[in-house]
């Protein structure tokens, strides 16, 4: 079932807001090509548009922070490293099953599959609570 935006996610800037919103499709294409049958090429494609657009996103919101000097800005930017790497994890088991015989996402264990779909939810949802909101005061 994919995530529906809602306000409680706004933390009243309107590009951090978009971008959340856009990185919340991304992640629902993501999930969607990981749990019906497609080419893992597909995956592959939703999973890059994700790392590339997220890494867009963070040194966005990190420059905003720097220039409006948040006080928790090092540990912030800390969790955004850390994310990008479990993303990268996460979606390393699918890397190697496209550079192998595999072809359909049919193919992804189920253990990557359920990992992968939890490091998403769990990401947007609780970076964007726990963390983003803080900064609403800073900006």
């Amino acid at each position: 079932m994919p995530i529906v935006w809602r306000d409680a996610f706004s933390i009243g800037y309107k590009q951090i807001d978009l971008d959340h919103r856009h990185l919340l499709d991304l992640i629902n294409v993501v999930e969607a090509a990981l749990t019906s049958e497609h080419a893992l090429s597909k995956l592959l494609n939703a999973i890059d548009d994700l790392m590339e657009y997220t890494r867009r996103h963070f040194t966005f919101e990190e420059r905003l922070m720097a220039d409006a000097v948040y006080p928790h800005f090092e540990r912030h930017k800390a969790g955004h490293l850390e994310l990008i790497e479990q993303l990268k994890q996460a979606a390393a088991p699918i890397k190697v099953l496209a550079a192998g015989e595999a072809q359909m996402t049919s193919a992804v264990p189920e253990a990557a599959r359920d990992a992968l779909v939890a490091l998403l939810r769990h990401w947007l949802v609780d970076h964007i609570i726990k963390e983003d909101m803080q900064l609403k005061p800073f900006l």
